[in-house]
């Protein structure tokens, strides 16, 4: 029975991989793609995730100064059944959640008071990442999770 297991996990891994291959292979900072004329990254698959000029400066002015170098583009946000029904975690550092959350409207505040007052992981549900792609469309990205993802 445990052989089993182990092959349905491996094959549960190679699916979720295969889900998975739009995903950012890399991730780059507010300020580097800023500084670009074709803001991209490159995929898991090795398409390009091009992103809007336009959107990452909106992002620049809604965000504090110092998300320039510490905010990491595509944001990543992982769907994830196992916490409820519309629930998705953003992978990637704390900054990054909080920079959501600000976004999202769902925290005011700076970040050392996010830090003192937000769980390990924050969750987000559908109708704030639905208020974020409006906004943000090429900035973000969607991919699946499970319990033992973590970004």
């Amino acid at each position: 029975m445990e052989q089993r297991d182990r092959f349905f996990n491996a094959l549960l891994r190679d699916d979720m991989r295969k889900l998975n291959s739009h995903l950012p292979k890399n991730r780059r900072t507010l300020k580097e793609l800023l500084s670009e004329p074709a803001p991209r990254v490159p995929a898991a698959s090795g398409d390009l995730i091009k992103m809007k000029t336009r959107e990452l400066e909106e992002l620049s002015h809604s965000l504090p100064t110092e998300a320039g170098t510490r905010v990491r583009l595509p944001i990543v946000f992982l769907r994830r059944r196992d916490l409820g029904p519309g629930a998705f975690t953003v992978m990637g550092g704390r900054y990054e959640e909080y920079a959501m959350l600000l976004l999202a409207e769902s925290f005011q505040g700076s970040f050392e008071q996010f830090k003192e007052q937000k769980p390990e992981s924050v969750v987000l549900f559908k109708p704030q990442i639905s208020l974020l792609m409006r906004r943000f469309h090429s900035l973000l990205v969607l991919g699946f999770g499970s319990s033992d993802i973590r970004g």
